[in-house]
């Protein structure tokens, strides 16, 4: 008998075009023929346009996977709630000791939707996606559910503070951001919503988990593409992906700009291109386009051209925790990698050999040097970074873990 699995995200899964995306379609698709998979996801005014805009080649791939797919208005987040609705949304959810208050995505209409599916499909498992979903788990507990951790958000929330606060307002919100961090790290951490099982993509971040309920790696799935264009020889061009609407990238990117690029401009005299690509890019990375050697494009529709006749790829990371997905990426399309510890954490990859890593700005610079005047330097790790996604990222492989997961957790 072909089980059924609610999978809740807090985004529609199509186009794959972030690293969140990228990791939950990569890690469900292969599964479809296992089990009868159906889609609640959160979604907003641009992610419905988007979908209206491409609808006949969208749906036709979710219904590769999913037998139904539901999408719901994804709530605003308190930074975009008037003074009253903030307090009304910090009450509701220390009432029901649900985590991550800044950037919740918990509503009534999502509650309804999970109940209703869970309720004409027969669902026997929920699968919750990201720490955010939680929710859903909290009001449908009669349903076992896994949770798949994307990192560890109580890291990273609540991360907004805005210029409209008054003193006083800031010191109530202080007190329910603990509130919301003690509620994330019980989740997460502990196990307080009685997950059946918890999916890591980063082993540190498993390793820092209780032992509560069963515990499993599951790596991003990747499939190595060895490259095919030659290095440059007349120039050496440096891409960044990643999306400015997650703050550490723009930390990582403003960092890079300001203390690396301008050390790496004084090393080498080979010239020099930096493309720094994602949506949402805050005004003064934009302001950087104006110099001839910087482009700043926004979002891009297509990033494998940019990535098959790029040089390096950096990943100047300075918080967050999980994977960077991106980052995995680049080295399975056989492209070098320069990141920071925190670039490449949960990887397995040895720094010098799969990628080179530098965590001050001065060596960041120096490694980059290095690989500008060095042709030979690029090919090797070129080499080494596709073996290690093909030993460590295997898709198939991955599939087997989740499905052992998925087929643990029903058992019990």
């Amino acid at each position: 008998m072909t089980r059924n699995i609610l999978l809740v995200t807090t985004t529609p899964l199509l186009p794959a075009d972030s690293g969140g995306r990228i990791y939950t379609w990569g890690t469900t698709a292969p599964l479809a023929g296992r089990y009868r998979y159906h889609l609640l996801a959160m979604a907003n005014d641009a992610e419905r346009a988007q979908f209206a805009r491409d609808a006949d080649t969208l749906d036709a791939r979710y219904r590769e996977v999913f037998a139904s797919y539901t999408f719901v208005d994804r709530p605003p987040i308190p930074a975009d709630l008037d003074r009253r609705a903030v307090l009304r949304h910090l009450l509701e959810h220390t009432r029901h000791g649900l985590p991550l208050m800044d950037v919740s995505y918990y509503s009534t209409d999502a509650v309804a939707a999970a109940r209703r599916i869970v309720a004409e499909h027969d669902i026997d498992l929920i699968e919750v996606d990201h720490l955010q979903m939680a929710f859903v788990r909290r009001f449908v507990p009669e349903v076992p559910a896994i949770l798949v951790n994307h990192n560890i958000e109580g890291d990273l929330h609540p991360f907004w503070m805005t210029d409209r606060w008054s003193p006083p307002e800031l010191a109530v919100w202080r007190a329910f951001a603990e509130i919301s961090r003690r509620n994330s790290r019980a989740i997460e951490l502990r196990n307080r919503f009685g997950f059946a099982a918890k999916l890591f993509i980063s082993s540190a971040d498993a390793a820092r988990v209780d032992d509560a309920c069963p515990k499993y790696l599951l790596p991003v799935p990747m499939a190595s593409r060895p490259r095919t264009q030659p290095f440059h020889r007349d120039r050496f061009e440096i891409l960044w992906l990643g999306g400015f609407d997650w703050p550490p990238n723009v930390q990582g990117a403003r960092w890079f700009m300001e203390q690396v690029w301008p050390r790496l401009l004084e090393l080498t005299d080979v010239p020099i291109r930096l493309r720094l690509v994602g949506g949402a890019p805050p005004p003064d990375l934009v302001a950087h386009d104006a110099d001839p050697r910087i482009e700043v494009p926004g979002y891009v529709d297509d990033i494998e051209p940019l990535k098959a006749t790029a040089d390096v790829l950096i990943a100047p990371l300075l918080e967050g925790s999980g994977v960077r997905v991106k980052t995995v990426e680049a080295m399975a399309a056989g492209l070098p990698v320069v990141a920071t510890t925190k670039g490449h954490e949960g990887l397995d990859a040895v720094p010098g050999r799969d990628l080179l890593v530098a965590d001050d700005p001065a060596t960041f610079a120096a490694e980059l040097a290095r690989l500008a005047t060095s042709v030979e330097l690029r090919r090797s790790l070129s080499r080494s970074a596709t073996a290690y996604v093909e030993a460590h990222h295997d898709p198939a492989r991955v599939a087997d873990i989740k499905a052992q997961a998925i087929d643990e957790a029903l058992a019990h």
